[in-house]
């Protein structure tokens, strides 16, 4: 596998000859003395991701990318050289000058060379480690799917000369990401027109797009199967009697604190985002259930020293059937 050999900075991606051309080479692009686009075919491998960030919305990743388009004048110069292929640096020819969109951070993992065969196939490969901006939405956390994009754009004199072709066989994700936590989903590319007002034509964009969805099992069972317990038990003062009220106030108080003290050591695990995710949202509302529950008994123990206890049992048999809804809608509010 390409993927197994470690890079070095500064090494060569390709093996072979150097092109020693006893003549220049023409630095326009291929065709174009003619209306024929000149198609350059692009593929992505996502090799791996490292890390989400949440609050700069960007994730580390490292991926690898080859481009290829038909140069004939090239073509001819091999066949005069009685060589099959040979390297050249990109400087020295005409590429179409590849440059990856929204990044913070990008490095090259090889020397920027292209390969260059008898028929004038011209091939760029390289590796890229870079952090990349890309839309990030924790709302539905710890259920949530992101998008992983790559986009990369052309910015040569003539984009709308240039068209980007898919090279479906290399547009893949690597099957052992180290990617703690989360799982690989359908990878989605497509091509098109990239505007902007910094540039004066629209440039060909080429655009790699990974689903990654987050294992939530782990969260399920370290956080929201306990607090399910702790609410239960506050459903159980439902069916005591509305006189015995530090029996009640007890246990609502101490599950209360519980669950404070609980979701006080959550923030490691939970997104350092400026809005509420499900997780939040479902923390918040199982506190003011247990408000509830704490403000019932103390309503019914005031009624039953009222001698109004038919009216405090009322209250609780219907609590006893409301409280379960209540959860269950809390639920579906957070998480659905």
């Amino acid at each position: 596998m390409l993927f197994s050999i470690q890079p070095v900075q500064g090494a060569s991606f390709t093996i072979g000859p150097d092109c020693n051309f006893t003549s220049s080479v023409s630095r326009t692009r291929p065709s174009s003395e003619g209306d024929e686009l000149t198609k350059v075919s692009i593929g992505i491998y996502l090799i791996d991701i490292l890390y989400l960030d949440e609050i700069r919305e960007s994730f580390e990743t490292k991926f690898f990318m080859q481009l290829q388009w038909q140069d004939p004048r090239l073509a001819k110069k091999i066949q005069k050289s009685s060589i099959s292929f040979c390297n050249i640096k990109m400087d020295d020819i005409w590429n179409p000058e590849p440059y990856v969109n929204k990044y913070r951070r990008l490095s090259r993992e090889f020397d920027e060379i292209a390969s260059v065969n008898s028929k004038g196939t011209v091939t760029y490969r390289q590796v890229f480690d870079a952090e990349l901006v890309s839309p990030l939405d924790f709302t539905k956390y710890p259920f949530d799917t992101q998008d992983a994009t790559i986009t990369i754009l052309l910015l040569p004199n003539q984009p709308e000369k240039i068209k980007f072709v898919e090279n479906q066989e290399i547009n893949k994700v690597f099957d052992q990401l180290s990617f703690v936590g989360w799982s690989v989903g359908e990878v989605k590319t497509r091509t098109g027109l990239f505007t902007s007002k910094l540039f004066p034509k629209p440039l060909p964009r080429f655009t790699f797009e990974v689903e990654i969805k987050r294992q939530s099992k782990f969260f399920v069972k370290k956080a929201i199967f306990p607090l399910l317990i702790l609410i239960f038990a506050v459903y159980l003062i439902f069916w005591l009697e509305p006189a015995q009220l530090i029996p009640r106030v007890s246990l609502s108080s101490i599950i209360l604190l519980s669950v404070i003290a609980y979701e006080l050591n959550l923030p490691s695990q939970l997104p350092r985002v400026p809005y509420l995710t499900a997780a939040d949202t479902f923390l918040i509302g199982l506190i003011l259930l247990i408000v509830l529950a704490l403000t019932a008994t103390i309503v019914t123990y005031k009624l039953t020293r009222e001698e109004q206890k038919s009216l405090a049992l009322s209250i609780d048999i219907w609590l006893r059937w409301l409280f379960p809804l209540f959860l269950l809608g809390l639920i579906g509010l957070a998480f659905l």
